[in-house]
């Protein structure tokens, strides 16, 4: 499959401690990492309309771009790869250069095409990334239970666990995260897409459709995190248990402080 899009409905719906749901409409590049110099419909490492930066994604300083560091962090948790290995990213392009990319997701083959796993990089508000292995293929679904480890949101416990469920990409494109805590589901987030052809034409048309893709995904995230505050649901400050946010990429100064 070449580099496409899907247009998306984005959907979060919190189930405790109090109830609420809201869903916007979103578009999302899809490309293999070994095509993406090729496309040059979008700017690679420059400005441009719809771009894409390596420095949005994993970025540990090795060579190769993305896929190049992708590889490395493999290697460094021992997740066995193919060196010929495709490996497909999903992400959201910035737009006009502002980039903010609450998920990106990658979906490794081998080079025949066999699926082998796929890889959730969560990024929050304050710039910090975190990948997750989901490796579990079940329905057609890869899917797995993980601790989060990780501060996403104000109003969810670094400790709460992420319950993955990511489809292939293809003509149809589904993905569903739940947060849970130990009784149970509290917020369900889903990303349901249509494929759409990457043309000149479509991103042009997009970029009317969605003049301000990436502001207005952190407006919505801030948005309703303030009328979440204005309902006075418990709040967990960043810099409380440190300890349970780990392997973080690009660590907040809360996390490398050696403050008490």
């Amino acid at each position: 499959m070449s580099a496409c899009l899907y247009e998306c409905d984005v959907m979060h719906r919190r189930l405790k401690p109090v109830q609420k749901r809201f869903n916007y409409r979103i578009f999302m590049l899809s490309v293999d990492l070994d095509d993406l110099p090729k496309v040059s419909l979008l700017g690679l490492n420059r400005f441009s309309l719809f771009s894409l930066n390596d420095h949005d994604h994993i970025d540990l300083g090795k060579p190769g771009g993305i896929r190049g560091n992708l590889l490395a962090w493999m290697k460094e948790k021992e997740i066995e790869c193919p060196e010929d290995a495709r490996i497909r990213l999903v992400t959201l392009p910035r737009v006009l250069g502002y980039a903010f990319n609450p998920v990106s997701f990658y979906y490794v083959s081998s080079s025949e095409g066999s699926p082998l796993f796929a890889i959730a990089e969560v990024c929050n508000t304050y710039h910090e990334m975190k990948l997750y292995l989901i490796d579990g293929w079940k329905d057609d679904f890869w899917q797995r239970k993980l601790a989060k480890n990780f501060y996403v949101s104000p109003f969810s416990d670094v400790r709460d666990f992420f319950d993955f469920r990511l489809g292939p990409p293809g003509e149809k494109w589904n993905v569903q995260i739940n947060n849970l805590d130990q009784e149970g589901i509290t917020l369900v987030s889903s990303i349901t897409g249509s494929k759409a052809p990457l043309t000149a034409g479509r991103l042009l048309w997009f970029g009317f459709k969605y003049p301000f893709l990436s502001l207005k995904v952190i407006f919505m995230i801030h948005w309703q995190a303030l009328k979440l505050w204005l309902r006075k649901v418990p709040f967990f400050p960043k810099d409380k248990n440190r300890q349970s946010q780990r392997d973080v990429l690009r660590p907040h100064p809360s996390l490398t402080s050696t403050d008490e």
